[in-house]
């Protein structure tokens, strides 16, 4: 959103690269954490070895579900850490965007692992309703938050210390 809206007036004199840099290490940091949660989660489950919990874990492993989960290993953690540990990746608000999209999309995927049931003797099933449902809820959200975003400004012009702000973010 930071780069979309770095095309349009009043922020594109106020998104620089340092923004778009800050951006680049918070997603950073947060691709560690979910690589964190999830693997401590299948740690402590694996490690208890109940069988009403460990199952789901061996169903996840078989047929699709294995692909999906080393697909979302690699293109949820690995590739982007990979990516984001180069400063010109994190500088450029292009790369960041298309990154970000990236991680939405697999966090999506994400969601559809941990859910759907596992259907087809543990082999994965596609129902249209999967691609379909979430479309509808992000493009209502997407609709509401951009309704919402024409009608405030974007940058809080009675701020008194933003002066401050923006010497600081371009370093003069």
């Amino acid at each position: 959103m930071t780069k979309w809206l770095s095309n349009f007036a009043p922020f594109d004199e106020l998104t620089t690269p340092k923004q778009f840099h800050d951006l680049g290490k918070l997603t950073h940091g947060f691709i560690i954490f979910w690589a964190y949660a999830s693997f401590s989660q299948f740690l402590i489950m694996w490690s208890a070895n109940l069988p009403e919990e460990t199952t789901w874990y061996v169903a996840r492993t078989h047929g699709g579900w294995g692909k999906i989960a080393v697909a979302m290993a690699i293109l949820q953690f690995a590739f982007p850490l990979m990516l984001l540990l180069s400063r010109a990746t994190k500088k450029s608000g292009q790369r960041l965007a298309m990154l970000a999209a990236l991680i939405l999309v697999m966090r999506l995927v994400d969601a559809v692992w941990l859910v759907e049931p596992t259907y087809s003797h543990g082999h994965f099933a596609f129902n249209w309703m999967d691609l379909v449902a979430p479309l509808a809820i992000g493009g209502l959200w997407t609709g509401t938050f951009a309704w919402q975003l024409q009608k405030r400004p974007l940058v809080p012009f009675n701020d008194p210390q933003l002066e401050q702000a923006l010497v600081a973010a371009h370093g003069h």
